[in-house]
């Protein structure tokens, strides 16, 4: 990092916990045909996992709506029906796509269309949320589903992944942690620290209003993450080698222009 850069604190975002979505489902299972809301409450208590009902409502809910369990209702002659839950899958599935990263603020028109269902592991359920009634990963795995994508099929989504990058705070320990598991663990580091050469550079070619607005930005946000020692994970190897060429081929141009556009300075 540069020696010129001001350290301050990072917070990092709230996540549901995916240890409690974990064991829930262990005892849906083990629960059979009697899982109902009550039995599930009961063994969920016993076992120390949850005690309070709405609670459980929100960890169920989240699971139906990650097509990992099914719920169906029956009448047992109560005022409020009997709901009964069945496991549907082993890994819960999440919306990933440009019109996701639309509603996390991606400032470009994109089609509704541009979304697709992945699979996830739990941390990820955890990590996701609900926009506008789609179950949506979160940001950091669907910049990361996105880089991805591009690595293997040249999809052009990299100026995306570069807006978002460049301009929100993440949890980079997670993002980085995602990227090598899918393999541009590297070509996303290498990504980082040209962001960071160029928003450093003395001189460019580029309209000082949008400069100077990118720069301010993401050396922000590079302070924040150097505060809190993340940083050092981007200096790290990184694991696979998809995307490395479509990094190494960007431009100056190519990055502030893609931070500008996202910033609203570009005109």
């Amino acid at each position: 990092m540069p020696v010129g850069l001001i350290l301050q604190a990072l917070p990092l975002p709230r996540t549901s916990d995916a240890r409690r979505a974990t064991e829930l489902t262990k005892i849906v299972r083990m629960l059979g045909e009697a899982a109902s809301f009550r039995n599930i409450l009961r063994e969920a208590a016993r076992a120390g996992v949850l005690r309070d009902n709405k609670t459980l409502r929100l960890y169920l809910d989240l699971l139906v709506e990650s097509r990992v369990l099914k719920v169906r209702t029956r009448d047992v002659g109560s005022v409020r029906l009997q709901q009964l839950y069945t496991m549907s899958s082993e890994k819960p599935k999440v919306s990933v796509g440009l019109a996701i990263l639309g509603r996390y603020g991606l400032n470009w028109e994109v089609p509704e269309t541009e979304r697709r269902i992945v699979s996830t592991d739990f941390e990820g359920l955890g990590r996701s949320q609900i926009l506008d009634s789609t179950l949506a990963a979160s940001l950091e795995d669907c910049l990361i589903q996105e880089f991805y994508m591009d690595a293997r099929r040249e999809t052009s989504a990299l100026s995306f992944v570069i807006a978002m990058l460049s301009t929100k705070k993440l949890d980079l320990p997670y993002l980085l942690r995602r990227a090598d598991e899918m393999h541009v663990g590297k070509a996303v580091r290498i990504l980082l620290n040209r962001i960071l050469e160029f928003t450093s550079s003395r001189e460019t070619e580029i309209a000082a209003s949008v400069f100077l607005a990118v720069r301010a930005q993401f050396l922000k946000i590079a302070r924040q993450y150097a505060q809190s020692g993340f940083w050092k994970l981007v200096d790290e190897k990184g694991v696979g080698n998809l995307g490395i060429r479509l990094v190494k081929c960007l431009t100056e141009h190519d990055v502030i222009m893609a931070a500008g556009k996202q910033l609203g300075v570009t005109g």
